[in-house]
């Protein structure tokens, strides 16, 4: 107020820095030649803040600038004097205290104008790298440079209003873009879908032009913002998007049965996605399990994904989400235990549990797994014989003989089946 400076605060994406503190940063200035003062846009912490800088000139030369700045709540004064010959550009009704509120009202000031000094031209300020803990000695916060120059101002052309199909790539232009002060690295944009997706950076051509690409999921009327930005100045352009049902949706389906064991795999084939277009497939057990695959220039995958050792028997959902199409393709699967191997537990029994050389011996026996071979051994091997189980695992009327060359006294009549590996040990007694 009561000067011919001006100044512009850019829209500046949430998350990212919008001012520069006493760190000894350096900041390009890119004035218009008839610029002959500027001031500095910001307030101090911890108290007000007096410090100097350093201006640097296109020939070169450098002198000290001084950076005075009030303390942003005036010390918690909202009828407070600002310090400095400080002039308030901007206040708030409120301060956020963690998720709530407190009584102060910050401000932004500008400092008392630096007059440039006659014949030179202003590249650069760079700030103080100023000393002790932030949190305690406080800092210069500058979010703007004043100046009194005249230039073009920045102007967004807002494109027409456009039409997509829901699940294909729309490829839009997003208006254009002329004038103000650019570096350079140029002009910059990002554009707000009106789909509660993430702001996406724009693509600038050197005429200004401005175009992005963007996959609608459903059908309906959105509105697009588009930001643009320069060095000094801001500006947004909105226009419509109309998306009707789109032609071939996303599909997809189990190429085997829809069971698998838990820790087995199933593959996924799908179809109707974005040409090229990363795929993200996830089976909804417990935990979940995930992976991505790239679709064909037909819009085709294919995926293979093993089930969680650890999941539990149930019928659970597999998606698979495009990146750009976005339209879930959706179905199920259900998860089984794995057969558990059957375990045998086989009995015998001798007819005779003793008698001489030569003495037939009768065994009976059961518990066997069905049709495997048995194999009856006297002793140490002295009789060796083999039995087939019927298909109910019994043998009946097995007969094996005391060999004469057994010894007198104890041994054992030994059955071990070939496919329960189970073996049976029954004492038998050679009496002479």
């Amino acid at each position: 107020p009561g000067t011919s400076l001006h100044f512009t605060l850019p829209a500046i994406p949430a998350g990212q820095a919008d001012n520069a503190s006493g760190n000894g940063r350096t900041i390009a200035l890119h004035l218009p030649d008839d610029a002959t003062s500027i001031s500095f846009i910001g307030a101090g912490t911890q108290g007000s803040q007096s410090t100097t800088g350093t201006a640097t000139f296109s020939d070169g030369s450098t002198a000290d600038i001084p950076i005075q700045m009030s303390d942003w709540t005036l010390g918690g004064n909202a009828n407070g004097t600002p310090s400095y010959g400080n002039v308030i550009v901007a206040r708030t009704a409120y301060r956020l205290y963690g998720t709530s509120r407190d009584g102060a009202q910050p401000f932004l000031f500008a400092t008392a104008p630096y007059q440039i000094p006659a014949g030179k031209k202003l590249v650069s300020v760079s700030l103080p790298a100023q000393s002790g803990d932030p949190a305690s000695a406080g800092r210069i916060h500058v979010f703007a440079i004043a100046n009194d120059g005249t230039y073009e101002e920045m102007a967004i052309a807002a494109a027409k209003d456009q039409t997509a199909d829901a699940g294909q790539v729309l490829t839009a232009s997003l208006g254009s873009v002329s004038g103000g002060v650019t570096d350079a690295s140029g002009y910059h944009a990002r554009v707000q879908w009106g789909d509660g997706t993430v702001p996406e950076d724009v693509t600038i051509d050197e005429s200004g032009a401005m175009s992005g690409k963007h996959t609608y999921a459903r059908e309906g009327t959105y509105t697009v913002h588009v930001t643009a930005w320069d060095r000094q100045s801001s500006g947004t352009g909105t226009f419509t998007v109309t998306v009707g049902r789109g032609g071939t949706q996303p599909a997809i389906a189990m190429s085997t049965s829809a069971t698998v064991t838990t820790g087995g795999t199933i593959t996924v084939n799908g179809s109707g996605f974005a040409a090229g277009e990363q795929v993200t497939v996830k089976l909804g057990t417990s935990p979940v399990r995930t992976m991505k695959v790239t679709a064909s220039a037909k819009g085709v995958v294919k995926a293979s994904i093993a089930t969680s050792g650890a999941a539990q028997p149930g019928r659970y959902s597999v998606t698979a989400t495009g990146a750009s199409s976005r339209t879930p393709a959706t179905a199920t699967i259900q998860v089984t235990e794995p057969a558990q191997p059957r375990t045998y537990q086989p009995r015998a029994g001798l007819l005779t549990t003793s008698g001489q050389r030569g003495t037939a011996i009768m065994i009976d026996g059961f518990g066997f797994a069905p049709n495997e071979t048995v194999t009856v051994r006297f002793g140490d091997g002295l009789a060796t014989s083999t039995v087939r189980a019927n298909a109910d695992g019994v043998i009946s009327g097995v007969t094996i003989s005391v060999p004469g060359t057994a010894k007198a006294g104890s041994t054992s009549v030994t059955l071990t089946g070939a496919d329960s590996d189970k073996r049976i040990t029954l004492p038998f007694r050679v009496t002479g």
